[in-house]
């Protein structure tokens, strides 16, 4: 029989052969077992059970396929806390914590605020679980990513107002107005593509990465809308792509002259935020 460290020798000589990450395979091994570092250390000299083995021959041969390990083991952590994932959402990457942080800082109390393009619901669930007075909003054009959306709401115990949908329509169709927008649409110009890890493109939904008119047509899109859903002195923040701040910028300038757009760095002082008051 084989001990787990003999697995995983061998499971990174693969990932090695195939150019996927090595760390994938000790992250992978303590995500499905809910091991914490200490425990992979103690396990390293004992011998998968059947049940166990049957789980990382499973497990392992997705990695293999270059299937992201969020999907592999359901679930993606977003500012500290654990997020159901599928095929049907993208994966919430640590960037957005700083566009989500953002936006609640910006937000009063009490306020009604939407996400737009919510796909598995870590921006609306983790804003009311920062600030319990606000009242949220979600939109998704997926059923199947609202379906994760709602029941990462329920994992988290918070209530959350989820709305089917294109961009704003919902809220346009239902006559709700907000006082704060937060959106991570799909940006990514599709000429992108070939610079892109294969993983992304293969496995997390088109519909939730790319966007035509250059990876601009969703912002397009909730900006011509925008009059007819934000109060006054309403906060709208955008995540954008490292190179579409400025052209952005004077989209959004050309279209609506009174508004100050202010283009935010992430931690990695790439452009990621677009920032204004209504």
């Amino acid at each position: 029989m084989v001990k787990f460290k003999d697995f995983i020798s061998v499971a990174k000589s693969k990932c090695v052969a195939q150019d996927i990450d090595v760390s994938s395979v000790d992250w992978l091994i303590m995500d499905l077992f809910s091991w914490n570092r200490t425990d992979f250390i103690m396990k390293q000299n004992e011998i998968p059970t059947e049940k166990e083995q049957n789980i990382l021959d499973d497990a392992f041969e997705r990695l293999y396929q270059g299937e992201p390990i969020q999907y592999i083991v359901g679930f993606q952590s977003f500012y500290g806390e654990l997020f159901d994932v599928n095929q049907h959402c993208l994966i919430p990457r640590p960037e957005t914590e700083e566009v989500m942080l953002h936006f609640l800082n910006k937000v009063h109390d009490n306020s009604k605020v939407v996400d737009i393009g919510t796909g598995s619901g870590n921006i609306p669930v983790m804003l009311k679980k920062l600030n319990q007075s606000l009242e949220v909003y979600a939109t998704d054009i997926s059923l199947e990513a609202l379906n994760v959306a709602e029941k990462n709401a329920e994992k988290h115990n918070v209530d959350i107002n989820f709305l089917h949908g294109d961009t704003l329509a919902p809220l346009i169709e239902q006559r709700i107005t907000v006082d704060g927008l937060i959106s991570n649409p799909p940006y990514i110009d599709r000429k992108d593509v070939e610079i892109m890890t294969s993983s992304v493109v293969k496995y997390e939904p088109d519909n939730a990465l790319f966007a035509d008119d250059h990876g601009l047509a969703i912002y397009k899109s909730i900006l011509e809308d925008l009059p007819q859903v934000l109060n006054d002195n309403a906060q709208v923040v955008f995540e954008i792509g490292f190179n579409q701040g400025e052209i952005l910028k004077s989209v959004i300038e050309s279209m609506y002259s009174h508004i100050d757009v202010k283009i935010i760095q992430d931690i990695n002082n790439n452009d990621r935020i677009i920032s204004f008051n209504w």
